[in-house]
């Protein structure tokens, strides 16, 4: 096998992203602008600007990918050929890194994309199926949450969640944060709280931490998961998450 850099495997992942999306390899490659060119026969060609635009974009992209899997090869201690192989020996695993490559061309914010490379690191150095499923509900919730879905799981980090069962919750004492509790603690947070609260719950990254006591919605306490305890994990630049 000749010797692969991480920005080959990335252009690479990139099509399998397309291939397994049912997509364009050029739309994936070069985004929307970029693979119009593609089909540019179609229609009027594109003016100077649009297509300087496009490579810009089509540049940053394919840096962001690559960049992505230097991450994954340093935190394994490898090199991009030993990446290569295990992805190509594994057909799920070369399908997740594909769908994470193709997500981290798109994300202009650092700490999603260094919870990608982890997330990625994690599911090459164990990929077994139990394994793989976690990490795919992973890699979803980072791809659908945005600053102050963050901003919001941050905070109420600090809310002890209920204890997991066999152990019962102690009479007495508070589990959970109200979202009113969150927002006076971030009150930035308060004008799209419900909207991010709902997003969170239908990710499984919090849920309720009542005990046998029915509240409305708006008074209800939530806690972490333990989804989103090992999201909030894969967003720590000072933490070293484990597989």
């Amino acid at each position: 096998m000749n010797k692969r850099t991480e920005g080959e495997i990335a252009k690479g992942l990139r099509q399998v992203a397309a291939a397994t999306a049912g997509a364009t390899v050029g739309v994936v490659v070069g985004g929307p602008v970029a693979g119009a060119l593609v089909g540019a026969a179609a229609g009027p060609a594109l003016a100077t600007g649009f297509e300087l635009a496009a490579e810009r974009i089509a540049a940053h992209r394919a840096t962001r990918s690559a960049a992505l899997l230097s991450e994954v090869t340093r935190a394994l201690g490898i090199e991009a050929n030993e990446l290569e192989e295990r992805l190509l020996a594994d057909e799920r695993l070369l399908e997740f890194a594909g769908r994470v490559v193709g997500a981290a061309q798109d994300i202009s914010l650092t700490e999603k994309r260094r919870a990608l490379s982890r997330a990625l690191a994690a599911a090459v150095a164990d990929p077994s199926p139990a394994r793989l499923d976690i990490w795919e509900l992973l890699q979803t919730a980072i791809r659908e949450i945005d600053a102050p879905h963050i901003r919001f799981l941050h905070v109420i980090s600090s809310a002890p969640p209920l204890p997991q069962p066999p152990e019962r919750p102690a009479e007495g004492t508070r589990y959970g944060m109200t979202l009113e509790q969150v927002c006076e603690i971030d009150p930035g947070l308060g004008f799209g709280g419900h909207a991010i609260l709902q997003k969170l719950l239908s990710l499984g990254l919090i849920e309720s931490s009542l005990h046998g006591v029915l509240w409305s919605g708006t008074h209800r306490p939530y806690a972490l998961s333990p989804l989103g305890q090992r999201l909030l994990t894969l967003l720590d630049a000072d933490s070293t998450p484990h597989p």
